[in-house]
């Protein structure tokens, strides 16, 4: 395959890390039941990206419940279960070689007709309707007018506009440009071949934004290197967190080099020294339920691949529909 900007060994790890990603996705939908344990379900699906071939994550497991849009990730010894009804957001990343490939699904957990039914549907028309037309050339305020358009044909349905896709690259999760999911973005940009973009459209009854929880379940170094005269135990600590974590968010539950019981003493003191950022929980404003639909798309000459692609049809129809 050649794709101009990108060269073999980018695009293998794009593919091999996509494939990986999907297959974890197609599992999560098979086995969120009410019932289940929250924090096993983020685990497994960790497990099985790496089980896939993947080198690591590029961010843990967020999994969201009705209004949670994105970044709850379930904490350790996490004791929450899985509800008899809801829309579960499980949004999944991992990493070969540090390229990324960053892809989400809805659950319906109680297989409801009417509101969830309708919220699971419009993103995924949505999602669909932007992978044809994701092509070199097209103004990504397009894409963001055809997410508006699909989702709105639901009734009482809205996309979310301050919730959208974005760049990957290597070792870098969330880049430029913003990929909007309503029409009236100010980006101006026009996709070009070898462009590596998350499209991630949101849906929701409620408000149509979102806002910061007070939560924080996801963590990233930051500012190591900016606190000086800490004790020799600390700096080793924080070279941890360095060598382990790198520039990609993580998870406490992650932390494997510290005494269970110290970890969230440690990463709030780190948080407020301002060494860790932390991801807080993103909420419907109007504790809306919300619903989310993502694939990693590589931008060829002949349309967009879904390099996260787990669906049971071909991908390519969706570029002559």
């Amino acid at each position: 395959m050649e794709i101009k900007g990108l060269d073999d060994h980018s695009i293998d790890c794009y593919l091999r890390v996509g494939k990986a990603v999907g297959h974890a996705l197609a599992l999560g939908q098979k086995i969120a039941r009410p019932g289940t344990n929250i924090k096993d379900l983020a685990e497994i699906l960790e497990q099985d990206i790496l089980d896939q071939g993947a080198d690591g994550w590029a961010f843990p497991a967020n999994i969201g419940l009705d209004h949670y849009a994105a970044h709850y990730s379930p904490v350790i010894e996490d004791p929450f279960i899985l509800p008899e009804e809801g829309l579960l957001k499980i949004d999944l990343g991992g990493q070969v070689d540090g390229f990324i490939a960053d892809a989400a699904v809805t659950v319906n957990l109680g297989k409801s007709e009417g509101l969830y039914a309708d919220l699971c549907k419009a993103v995924i028309d949505a999602l669909y309707a932007a992978i044809k037309i994701a092509k070199p050339g097209v103004n990504i305020k397009s894409i963001g007018a055809v997410i508006q358009t699909e989702i709105e044909k639901y009734h009482d349905i809205r996309p979310i506009s301050n919730l959208g896709g974005h760049r990957v690259s290597q070792w870098d999760l969330h880049g430029a440009p913003f990929i909007p999911n309503v029409a009236n973005s100010g980006d101006d940009y026009l996709l070009k071949e070898g462009d590596q973009i998350a499209i991630e459209p949101f849906a929701t009854n409620g408000y149509g934004a979102i806002k910061n929880g007070k939560d924080l379940t996801i963590f990233e170094v930051k500012n190591i290197h900016k606190k000086k005269n800490l004790p020799q135990l600390e700096k080793l600590r924080l070279q941890k967190f360095k060598k382990k974590f790198g520039k990609l968010p993580f998870s406490p539950r992650w932390i494997d080099f510290m005494p269970q019981n110290q970890i969230n003493a440690a990463i709030l003191k780190y948080y407020r020294q301002g060494i860790l950022d932390g991801y807080h929980v993103f909420e419907e404003r109007a504790q809306g339920i919300v619903s989310q639909q993502e694939h990693t798309l590589l931008i060829t000459k002949e349309g967009a691949i879904p390099t996260t692609w787990w669906e049971d049809f071909d991908y390519r129809t969706l570029w002559t529909n």
